[in-house]
């Protein structure tokens, strides 16, 4: 079913009707063997929960379309109870969205908005709430939306954090990151940047010769071994405070 579906509860009576990407009314037997398909149908659901048909379209349409769905309607329908499910689906809608670096904000924007509108209704979830996966979801939505939203809501991860419910890594990455955003050098040296010519090079790094020290309390291995992955060399010689 599409996100909105799976993130509502609505009745489905035995007279729902169903139909081909032509309009035509589909027999019993034929909708069956379209069943594989009814995830991408589009599902007609009245103002009282109720489904009254379904319409079968092209598949591949179908699959751009629900890349871009909105996850709900409004925010009565975020269910505090049942995180778990719809947040693992926004992180997988999110890391889908760079599979193939060429992102859809429009994607994005819809993630962003769902997951304001279950910190809203909610406030922040736990790991026992969210599950791992929902709880980096979460932090995902927000390390890739705009600077002021996470600054916005970076108090919040912390809190999580420090309460076992987020990993210090994510916090080290967004710390990073809004350090970037505000044009000042990083602690942890998480943030690589691509030059014009394809080349990269480390964003500037505070006290460079501590760097390791506070990695390590955040869970980070050495930033040689980070920075390697991007053909860079990091030889600075570290001390401890």
């Amino acid at each position: 079913m599409t996100d909105m579906i799976m993130a509502n509860n609505f009745t489905m009576p035995d007279d729902v009707k169903y139909y081909d990407k032509n309009g035509n009314l589909l027999s019993k037997e034929e909708k069956e063997a379209l069943s594989n398909e009814l995830p991408f149908a589009n599902w007609f659901i009245n103002d009282l929960n109720v489904l009254r048909k379904v319409e079968f379209q092209d598949l591949e349409t179908a699959m751009i379309a629900l890349k871009k769905e909105p996850i709900f309607r409004n925010i009565n329908q975020v269910d505090c109870n049942n995180l778990n499910r719809i947040l693992e689906r926004i992180h997988d809608r999110d890391q889908d969205n760079r599979g193939d670096n060429m992102i859809d904000e429009e994607v994005d924007q819809n993630n962003l908005t769902a997951i304001e509108q279950i910190l809203e209704k909610c406030g922040m979830p736990t790991e026992e709430t969210a599950g791992e996966k929902g709880m980096s979801a979460i932090w995902l939505v927000i390390q890739h939306a705009s600077a002021e939203k996470r600054t916005e809501y970076f108090p919040m991860l912390l809190k999580a954090a420090q309460n076992g419910d987020l990993e210090r890594q994510d916090i080290a990455l967004m710390q990073d990151r809004m350090l970037m955003d505000a044009g000042k050098p990083q602690l942890y040296g998480s943030q690589i940047l691509m030059n014009e010519d394809g080349t990269y090079e480390l964003h500037k790094l505070k006290e460079p010769e501590k760097v390791d020290a506070r990695r390590a309390i955040m869970g980070l291995g050495p930033l040689s071994e980070y920075v390697a992955f991007w053909g860079l060399a990091f030889n600075v010689e570290q001390v401890s405070d």
